[in-house]
């Protein structure tokens, strides 16, 4: 596995280039970004993933870290959502395509942690 660390996130690729077009991310939530380091690894490492970045800043009052793991399509929604049950026990948002995050697509309960001057840098 391949990482790369940034002021804002870390990034964890697969040592497999995807035969896909990623399209989009399954999103995880926790208070814990160690707990969501490990579920990227752990979904690269043995369940066929190819890409994720975890933050490491929270924004306004928000108190939970993000996982975006990336993917082609949400057909894998159902047995990640089985997986969280049994095994990691986060927040799961599901699917959310690139498409929706470029215009600005993004959770009330986000916006409303943002302060005035962080949340129109999220609204289009």
């Amino acid at each position: 596995m391949k990482m790369l660390f940034d002021d804002v996130w870390d990034w964890f690729f697969s040592d497999e280039y995807p035969n896909c077009i990623i399209s989009g991310k399954y999103l995880f939530f926790s208070e814990d970004r160690y707990k969501l380091i490990a579920i990227a690894r752990n979904e690269i490492e043995n369940h066929q993933f190819h890409e994720a970045k975890v933050s490491k800043k929270l924004l306004g009052s928000n108190t939970d870290y993000v996982l975006c793991l990336y993917y082609e399509n949400d057909s894998r929604k159902y047995e990640l959502a089985e997986r969280n049950k049994q095994e990691y026990s986060v927040k799961y948002r599901y699917w959310k395509s690139d498409e929706a995050t470029l215009r600005g697509h993004y959770s009330q309960e986000f916006l409303a942690k943002l302060s005035k001057k962080d949340r129109s840098y999220y609204k289009p």
